[in-house]
């Protein structure tokens, strides 16, 4: 089992898919180390350099669908664009209508040179929950690759 500080590989035997639990201590820390999930899953997270910024506003009715939102806008960027994202900073507003995210990310087009470890080809809704723990936050996903 992969295991960081921030987030952990529950389970990645299926060569279908890999099951993740993220952690962050408020709401835009999740959103960061989502982000860097995300990109470790897909190569090694030290060889992103940060040589591109990138702006995003992410809807959602709910932190749920924030966050599906949010991982739809990286498969999107990585397909579309060839970009993987190292960091980022993030503020999240709460509105009537949901929930707005706002991100800066820093990253860089995927090259020849960088190491791509597998690909992440979708989110699942499998096993997909957002929990409030008492001093944190932790999101489980399955990543389809």
């Amino acid at each position: 089992m992969i295991q960081h500080n921030k987030w952990r590989v529950v389970d990645s035997k299926n060569i279908a898919d890999i099951n993740i639990e993220i952690y962050g201590k408020n709401e835009e820390d999740l959103f960061k180390n989502i982000l860097q999930a995300f990109t470790e899953v897909i190569t090694k997270i030290d060889s992103i350099k940060e040589k591109e910024e990138l702006s995003l506003k992410i809807t959602g009715k709910n932190l749920e669908e924030l966050i599906l939102n949010f991982i739809d806008q990286l498969i999107y960027l990585k397909d579309a664009s060839f970009m993987l994202f190292r960091n980022g900073k993030f503020k999240l507003m709460f509105t009537k209508e949901g929930y707005s995210l706002f991100a800066l990310l820093t990253g860089q087009k995927i090259t020849n040179g960088l190491p791509i470890k597998t690909d992440i080809k979708a989110l699942t809704l499998h096993k997909f929950k957002v929990v409030k723990l008492k001093n944190k936050f932790k999101v489980s996903l399955v990543f389809d690759i």
